[in-house]
């Protein structure tokens, strides 16, 4: 009975976003004679010309067996696929996010992906969950299963133009007080120190989760994902939250919070602003206008004095999961060719090609990408690891209703950071009051093994 109202609740939570134009399943390729495997990919910064030539090697040597991709993908991926999932005719594999993703895991419409998680990778001579960098798996883990894979890494950072900072003088902050004084000087220079994407105020959690980490260490964060009573009424919290709103009143470009990503970023590459916030995908994202001479690099999010966390960690975690829904036709050829996708032998290529740094241990050599995400990969190879909030994406209600508002609030400061923890807390109270709410279990961040005093 409860998988039952799981599934008619994800029916409402999909039903409620349908969309008129509707993805249709490639017809079946007479030459093939075999299994035509559907893959749907979401079609962002990194677009889908990667994944397409990957798709069409796999298709050369697969095509004496009988197996063959059809890839295909769209920004708006996820509502073509929405009425999809619900007639149970999906895509064999799916690359997307922005679904009620333990909705549908709780319902039974994803597969385990353990079998071929256990089976040897391509181009390494070990099993294939062994290739991932610890940690990788496990945000899409449940009942010892996991359930989805991802296949490029994510990591937040502070971006800035080196050449600029030679020109003035200015060096990369090791606390957040040095942080602070080099945003005065940059301010005295007559730049704006941050730009901002305050049209999309969740780019500022990311920071905010960091923030979190450094002030109040692992054990901060795991309250936080735990959904603990009180948890962002914390004093750690609250006080992250208050260094965030006064870097926002601060130190934000003027008319920050009206750009959105693309006109914030236009106005960090032209030097408007000296820093910018973001992750990994602004270097893609950007490429195209980013001026001769510009030399993008990133620092990690800087130390807070007096704060109980590790700052060499990181704020990342796996992003573009892979996942095969359970009404797909060919699941275990889907799985493979997933396998293919997110590989040891393939990985190098991917950031050669489009600048993706891969979830897989040592996958990214530094010699396939250039001088900005080389200073990312020196981040992340300094760190004993990474963290992550879960909330955002576990709870999609109580982000766009609750966290993303009272965080603009917080940024412009309309509110103090003691209300905004308490309205976060209060929003998290009332989306566990509601019973189709499905919450998996949390595997915490050991604070001891990551270098910190619990």
């Amino acid at each position: 009975m409860k998988q039952a109202a799981v599934w008619m609740s994800m029916n409402l939570a999909l039903g409620a976003l349908l969309c008129a134009c509707d993805a249709i399943r490639p017809p079946a390729d007479q030459s093939v004679g075999g299994a035509l495997v559907e893959v749907a990919v979401f079609e962002g910064g990194y677009g889908i010309g990667w994944h397409q030539k990957i798709a069409q090697q796999f298709n050369d040597e697969r095509r004496a067996q009988g197996v063959q991709v059809s890839l295909w993908g769209d920004p708006r991926v996820q509502d073509k696929i929405k009425p999809r999932l619900l007639r149970r005719d999906p895509p064999d594999l799916l690359l997307m996010h922005q679904l009620p993703f333990w909705l549908l895991v709780s319902a039974g419409k994803v597969l385990p992906l353990d079998e071929a998680l256990n089976q040897p990778a391509y181009g390494a001579e070990k099993p294939w969950r062994e290739c991932f960098l610890p940690g990788m798996l496990q945000s899409y883990t449940s009942g010892g299963k996991v359930y989805a894979v991802p296949s490029s890494l994510g990591a937040w950072a502070c971006w800035y133009d080196a050449r600029l900072f030679r020109e003035h003088g200015w060096s990369v902050p090791s606390t957040w007080g040095e942080f602070e004084s080099l945003c005065e000087r940059i301010q005295e220079a007559g730049i704006a120190p941050l730009a901002f994407q305050g049209k999309y105020p969740r780019y500022a959690w990311f920071t905010l989760t960091a923030l979190i980490q450094r002030c109040g260490g692992l054990a901060a964060i795991n309250r936080d994902n735990r959904m603990d009573a009180g948890a962002f009424s914390h004093p750690d919290v609250v006080r992250a939250a208050g260094l965030l709103q006064s870097l926002a009143v601060r130190f934000f470009q003027p008319g920050a919070m009206a750009m959105t990503h693309t006109e914030s970023q236009l106005q960090f590459v032209n030097n408007r602003a000296a820093m910018i916030f973001c992750g990994l995908w602004l270097v893609n994202e950007m490429k195209a206008t980013i001026p001769a001479g510009f030399e993008m690099r990133c620092f990690n999010v800087p130390l807070v004095e007096e704060g109980k966390g590790n700052p060499n960690l990181f704020n990342g975690m796996g992003l573009e999961y892979v996942f095969v829904p359970t009404d797909a036709r060919h699941p275990k050829e889907a799985a493979d060719f997933a396998r293919y996708l997110v590989s040891p032998r393939n990985a190098p290529d991917m950031g050669r090609s489009i600048g993706v740094i891969s979830p897989l241990r040592g996958g990214t050599p530094r010699d396939t990408v250039g001088p900005p995400l080389q200073s990312a990969l020196d981040m992340i190879e300094r760190a004993q690891g990474f963290f992550n909030d879960r909330l955002s994406d576990l709870m999609l209600a109580w982000d766009n209703q609750v966290m993303q508002p009272n965080l603009a609030a917080l940024l412009r400061g309309a509110m103090t950071p003691e209300a905004f923890g308490a309205a976060l807390d209060a929003g998290i109270a009332a989306a566990r009051r509601n019973p189709d709410l499905v919450i998996p279990e949390y595997l915490p961040f050991d604070p001891v093994a990551f270098g910190e005093t619990p």
